[in-house]
Order: C-alpha cells, then structure tokens, then sequence
C-alpha cells in the first residue's frame, strides 16, 4: 500500500474540568511520502495551488534545507540517527489556495522494509509558534505510546506546564490517534483523529475542495469560535506570558 494517500477524518475534542465542553468535526488529512510527491494537477509542493504541501510550514531550522532534510537532523541531535533509504511520511493539513494552519501533523519514520523507527508530532499554535515531540519507540505493534511534558503554549485554556500523553497508531485503511492534556497527572481535555484511508487522486481532492471547502480556514474559525464559547463558560485562561517551567 502506498504511504501517499488521504484521510477522511473525524476530529473530537472533549473537554473535562474545569467544566464540560465538547464538539466533533470532520476533516480530511493527506499521507505524504516526502520522498516521493505525487505529481497531481490540484497539488503542489512549495507552490501556489488549490492544495498545497510547503516546507515552510513544517520544521524549518534550516530554511535552506528540506523538510525531510531538518527532521532527520533534528531527530539526530536527539539521539536518533536516520538511515537515508529510510521512508518518512507526513500526515498534516494541505495548504488550500496559499492558506495555511495545521495545528498537529505527525511524521512517520519507517525502514525501507516498511518497519516502524520512530514518529514525531508537530504541534503549532494559533501564533504560529511550533514545537517537535518525539514519541518514543514502537511497541511491537508499531504504536507509539507516550507521556511527555508538553512545556508550550497551546492554548489560553490549558496551562503550558500540563503534559500530554500521545498514542499514535500505524497510518492503514484505519487511522486513529489520541492526545490528551493531562493537569497534574489528571485527563483535562481529550483530542483525537480517527480517519479513514482514502486514494489520493485529482477527482478526490476537487470533490474535497467542495465537500470541506477553505478546510485551512475553517479549522482556525472553529479554534476562535470555541475559545470564545470557553470564556463564555468562565473557564479559567493562562495568558501567553504564563512562565513555562522547564
């Protein structure tokens, strides 16, 4: 099965303390092998399309370099050196005319024999501030498990000083993933994405740009909507100068 594919996704947040707050929405994510861009009329890579993948929106340390040539080097200084047959794919958010936010993507990192090395999430913030996590190692089903200090500002409702505790499964013809905020080792807000494979073809993407049109847009208008239903509960914010304890 090709790593380049598209997710149909259904997106839960599920907030519970200090009060109650929930919402679903759908979305469609897109499967990239960084090594081999499918040659698509409706997508681009580092150019304006009606769906586009640019590097500039992913870890960018090097602005010279790749990518893929940046995540490696990052994982690198983390103690994880990556061959250069292996495969990476990225999950994330498509640009749509030009447009861009994603708030999580996630990198696969497999062998050139298909087994799993590593993965990494890329969480950005509505001010476009970003951060790399890496999740471990593979259990013997190729998930990845992990309980990590998150140490970055998310959101004004989550205090930067909580963790998260991430499980990220394999990316099939199911695909499902959880990220939960943990507050002093308590479940305070409960994410995931469970999506469905799909072939990553023209007439899918044109029959995307209807079905989830200006998708970039509608996520960031989704964030501020529920923020400011959230202020409307009284739930308690920390503002961006709140200290991060390190």
């Amino acid at each position: 099965m090709s790593a380049t594919s598209l997710y149909e996704c259904a997106v839960n947040h599920t907030r519970t303390s200090p009060k109650k707050h929930a919402f679903t929405y759908r979305v469609f994510m897109l499967a990239i092998d960084l090594d081999d861009f499918p040659k698509l009329p409706l997508l681009s890579r580092n150019r304006f399309n009606l769906f586009s993948i640019d590097d500039r929106d992913h870890i960018h340390t090097d602005p010279e370099k790749s990518t893929r040539e940046n995540l490696t080097a990052w994982l690198a200084e983390k103690g994880t050196e990556i061959l250069e047959d292996a495969r990476i794919t990225l999950l994330t958010f498509p640009r749509v005319l030009g447009y861009a936010f994603n708030p999580v993507s996630f990198y696969y990192i497999s062998s050139k024999f298909g087994e799993p090395i590593a993965a990494v999430a890329e969480v950005t913030n509505t001010y476009r501030e970003m951060k790399l996590f890496p999740l471990g190692v593979p259990d013997t089903d190729g998930k990845f498990d992990c309980l990590i200090a998150k140490n970055f500002y998310v959101s004004p409702f989550s205090d930067p000083n909580d963790a998260f505790h991430f499980r990220i499964a394999q990316p099939g013809e199911k695909w499902h993933v959880s990220i939960n905020n943990l507050t002093e080792g308590k479940p305070t807000l409960l994410s995931s994405i469970t999506g469905d494979r799909r072939d990553l073809t023209t007439s899918r993407l044109a029959l995307y740009a209807v079905k989830y049109p200006l998708i970039s847009l509608s996520i960031i208008f989704r964030i501020h909507l529920h923020a400011l239903l959230l202020f409307l509960k009284k739930i308690p914010h920390f503002p961006k100068s709140t200290p991060i304890k390190f």
